[in-house]
């Protein structure tokens, strides 16, 4: 889910960017590119581990040194709050229920597409027209042209629209546009609750008309003509893969074909493009990593480390790092530990009759075996709570040790541990 969250975030930075650089120029052929990348970028950028390559810098460590402590949610006494998180938990899970439903009717919706356009392929016959070969329609849909193919009912279109029609459908054709519908397409699937995949989508399949149109205007075709004629055309169509003649947005359309030509100077804006992206994107995956493993409330107290080990080439027998390349993990992960603790941990009830809560830090040491010694209260609240925490967290299994440069190294942990009366 995290993942998800980080792409579709990427997709409302990039259409804000896009829409903010973009829109008030000429530059078709540029714009294809930036929308290309504002559809697979988000995509890609969540796998790129920017914290493990800072912190892997020996003169950065202390720099991009993060709070690894895992911080617990708030052990709270009470069955109206289990019942609330179990709510919650349910309600999360029909989200996702509600969520691969969505895709997968998206898909059986492209399957059904893809069909429609395979019978044409296979069903209609065959014609050269002005020496490009086209599909020929029985009924008034279209013109429109899917990768290789052109459709289009000649006894529907008039003589002097056939040579304007078909420079446009070849323009598709041979830019290759209907690899950016299915791309557009796909994105939509994956995110169809983002409403900015569905504009990214729009903005996509707009800017290829644009360039078709561009095509046109070189062949040398009257534009007032060829405006007449895409006013005049109203086709009902109903293949959504395709690229259409008579694409919807026709006032854009129009206004970018009576547009000047924008300065080649304007370039350079494209050239800045994906770099504030890629920041942003960057210090927003950090950020949704770092959050994933926090609490809000984390925030308002820190514990003071007593040394970081410092950077060498190797590592000593019997150094302890406060941070290192690969963190050591509870088997399972951070869930299964979470798990452990809310099955285990007991509110003490001499703490409970004298309302006493708050949160105990406990540190300790995950030898190069994965055993934990060395336990200390680092922020002690009441004795009672101190030793229930101290209690379960020493009877925790092995963890998995941590790495620092491909050897195994004794790692200290820091874990707070809440408790809260309801």
């Amino acid at each position: 889910m995290l993942y998800l969250l980080q792409v579709n975030v990427g997709l409302i930075l990039f259409y804000a960017l896009y829409k903010l650089v973009c829109t008030r120029d000429t530059f078709f052929r540029s714009r294809r590119f930036i929308l290309i990348v504002s559809l697979v970028l988000p995509f890609i950028l969540p796998f790129i581990e920017v914290r493990e390559w800072l912190e892997s810098r020996d003169r950065m460590i202390m720099l991009t040194h993060f709070d690894y402590s895992a911080v617990l949610p708030e052990i709270v006494v009470g069955s109206e709050v289990a019942e609330t998180g179990n709510r919650v938990f349910v309600l999360s899970e029909w989200i996702g229920y509600l969520y691969l439903a969505g895709v997968v009717a998206l898909l059986v919706r492209l399957a059904v597409q893809a069909f429609s356009l395979y019978r044409l392929i296979v069903r209609m016959p065959e014609k050269e027209i002005n020496g490009v070969c086209v599909k020929c329609l029985n009924d008034p849909s279209g013109p429109f042209s899917f990768f290789g193919w052109i459709f289009m009912n000649p006894a529907a279109v008039k003589e002097d629209e056939i040579s304007e029609i078909l420079t446009h459908e070849m323009a598709h054709v041979r830019q290759h546009h209907s690899v950016d519908v299915l791309l557009a397409e796909m994105v939509s699937i994956c995110c169809w609750m983002n409403p900015f995949a569905w504009l990214l989508k729009r903005e996509v399949r707009l800017n290829l008309e644009f360039l078709a149109d561009r095509k046109v205007m070189e062949a040398g075709f009257a534009t007032k003509s060829y405006q007449y004629h895409l006013l005049g055309l109203a086709y009902n169509h109903k293949y959504g893969l395709s690229n259409n003649f008579n694409f919807s947005h026709l006032k854009q359309r129009i206004i970018m074909m009576n547009k000047k030509k924008s300065n080649a100077a304007g370039h350079i804006k494209y050239a800045l493009f994906v770099l504030p992206a890629f920041a942003l994107l960057v210090a927003g995956n950090i950020s949704c990593s770092q959050g994933a493993s926090e609490k809000q409330d984390a925030k308002e107290e820190t514990v003071a480390p007593d040394s970081v080990a410092a950077p060498t080439d190797g590592v000593a027998k019997d150094e302890v790092f406060m941070v290192a390349e690969q963190m050591p993990e509870f088997p399972g992960g951070m869930k299964e530990l979470l798990k452990f603790l809310q099955n285990n941990l007991k509110y003490p009830e001499n703490a409970m009759k004298n309302n006493v809560q708050g949160r105990v830090i406990v540190q300790f040491v995950v030898e190069k075996d994965g055993t934990l010694t060395e336990f200390k209260v680092a922020r002690s609240v009441d004795p009672d709570l101190d030793a229930e925490a101290l209690r379960v967290l020493q009877i925790m299994p092995k963890w998995k040790p941590g790495m620092q440069r491909g050897k195994i190294v004794r790692v200290k942990f820091t874990v707070p541990v809440s408790f809260k009366l309801q």
